[in-house]
């Protein structure tokens, strides 16, 4: 059955609730001589509105104010706005009061978009999906359990719902994020964006009356007895508010270096490297690259009882065997510099710092690592090279990168052609002698890979698109004393890059047309991906 938990406790006891009533009547009544309305007037509605006031609904529920409005806010007291005072409808306190939830009123039909979400679950084969969502008479609950259901069933890794003007028209889109490309699932009345939105921030405990700041939040999910990490996004837009939410599968997550997919002799490399006393190994690229899998997956083969293994993570994302982990909060000034600074004294063996943001982190990795510590860590960089020049350009010292960097790991995720439909494919001229110059200058030898070069099709396993499940391209730069020395000597990009090479790297772009080659992914993603025309 699928069930919700947020990660900030918003629920009081349901006693207080169910016996508010008996509480009220055993309330002594307090002294009203001073005011103007008798001590035995009941209370007494707005006039001009017929609304209850706050002060009149927290006498009513018998409760404190920090309380009454921590209800509100979380949506499990209907509320609005008249002028800048809020008001109540009597109905609605009594049906809080008996426990029951919000009646929401829909503007348009809703049950469209519930049957195409439904069809979509029956398309993936997960129909026990279908059977085990809750059982609930609220619509709004419905639909957004089913676009949970879905990104479960499609192993979707974000959910995305937004609205946008097409042909003179606005209207909601809900799109699911598959092997990194939006996939549309269903559009939708945009008048029903509101409580569709209302309904997500009430499961991420969010306030549900804020409509014109960005709010975090997180739900705990569990579909057909997997549980499922969600974290919500929600954005102020011009046609109404956007969200996303990071869908987090722990049971589907495998952190074996192994299973990363990288080259033999990149392997060979980073685990020697990972297995030394001392320095910072470096994972680099844009955002949704891999990044965060390599470096827990590197903490997960360092994880043991005779090392001590503390990160430093924004957020946790996963929990890992013999790893203290350490979640950033700004608010009680835990930043990666802060948290960096106060780790040394624990007496690590190793040290994840989740992403080096500013100088001051950077040269406390690096003043770490100097000290006898292996450092894991990332940085946006488009490839190892450009990592080097980016921490002298952010403050460090030359000899210090060369010093205390170990390895550098670029790299990018781009998809697998779909073993059901993929087709063999013949080239053109001028895109072969591209991938032929990106593999020889990346450090293979074109003539002695092979060439079978396959594109995609698409088929009702991979949603028509042609590719179903993603593989990693990398590359990694050993810092060597050649390239310590060029350092040094201020050498440009290109220069390290190709001293590099000839020390046996293999550039990313290589790797990628070696996999086009082999018929693992098509030629023509491996170029889009790298942005290669």
């Amino acid at each position: 059955m699928i069930g919700y938990e947020t990660s900030t406790a918003h629920h009081d006891d349901h006693d207080h609730m169910n016996n508010a009533k008996k509480e009220n009547t055993m309330k002594t009544k307090k002294d009203r001589s001073s005011s103007k309305q008798p001590p035995t007037q009941p209370i007494a509605e707005d006039a001009n509105q017929g609304l209850l006031t706050m002060p009149e609904a927290i006498e009513l529920l018998n409760t404190t104010r920090p309380t009454f409005y921590r209800w509100v806010r979380a949506g499990r007291i209907k509320a609005q706005k008249v002028g800048r005072q809020w008001r109540f409808q009597r109905a609605d306190i009594d049906r809080f009061m008996q426990g029951e939830a919000p009646r929401i009123d829909l503007p348009v039909d809703i049950s469209p978009l519930i049957q195409t979400l439904r069809k979509k679950i029956q398309e993936t084969g997960e129909a026990a999906c279908l059977q085990d969502l809750p059982k609930t008479s609220n619509p709004v609950e419905e639909a957004v359990a089913l676009m949970i259901a879905v990104g479960f069933a499609t192993k979707a890794c974000d959910i995305h719902i937004t609205s946008h003007s097409m042909d003179g028209n606005t209207s909601g889109v809900l799109r699911y994020r598959l092997d990194g490309d939006l996939l549309p699932v269903a559009t939708f009345d945009v008048r029903l964006l509101p409580a569709i939105v209302q309904e997500w921030k009430r499961l991420a405990a969010c306030d549900i009356h804020e409509k014109e700041k960005p709010q975090d939040g997180r739900i705990l999910a569990e579909i057909c007895g997997t549980k499922l990490d969600l974290r919500f996004h929600v954005l102020p837009a011009c046609l109404g508010e956007s969200v996303a939410v990071r869908i987090l599968d722990p049971s589907a997550v495998c952190l074996e270096l192994d299973r990363c997919g990288y080259a033999p002799n990149d392997m060979e490399k980073l685990r020697r490297i990972l297995h030394s006393p001392w320095g910072v190994i470096i994972v680099t690229g844009p955002s949704g690259t891999g990044k965060t899998t390599t470096l827990y997956s590197c903490l997960n083969e360092l994880a043991c009882p005779e090392r001590k293994l503390i990160s430093i993570e924004d957020p946790v994302e996963y929990l890992l065997p013999w790893v203290t982990q350490i979640a950033l909060n700004p608010i009680a000034n835990v930043t990666f510099t802060t948290a960096a600074r106060a780790v040394l004294r624990a007496d690590p063996d190793v040290v994840f710092i989740g992403e080096i943001r500013d100088r001051d982190t950077l040269l406390i990795a690096q003043q770490t690592a100097l000290t006898g510590h292996l450092v894991l860590t990332a940085l946006h960089t488009d490839e190892a090279a450009c990592a080097l020049q980016r921490m002298i350009d952010a403050g460090s010292n030359p000899f210090l990168v060369g010093d205390a960097t170990k390895l550098i790991v670029a790299q990018r995720l781009i998809r697998k052609l779909c073993p059901q439909c993929s087709v063999e494919e013949t080239p053109t001229p001028g895109t072969l002698d591209r991938a032929a110059s990106l593999a020889q200058e990346g450090g293979l030898k074109w003539h002695t890979m092979a060439h079978n070069f396959r594109k995609p099709v698409g088929c009702d396993k991979c949603n028509h698109t042609g590719y179903h499940g993603r593989v990693m391209m990398a590359e990694m730069l050993e810092v060597t004393p050649e390239i310590g020395k060029a350092l040094r000597e201020n050498a440009p990009v290109e220069a390290l890059r190709a001293i590099a090479v000839k020390q046996g790297m293999t550039t990313m772009a290589a790797d990628g047309i070696r996999r086009a080659a082999s018929g693992e992914t098509s030629l023509a993603e491996v170029l889009r991906t790298l942005g290669v025309r």
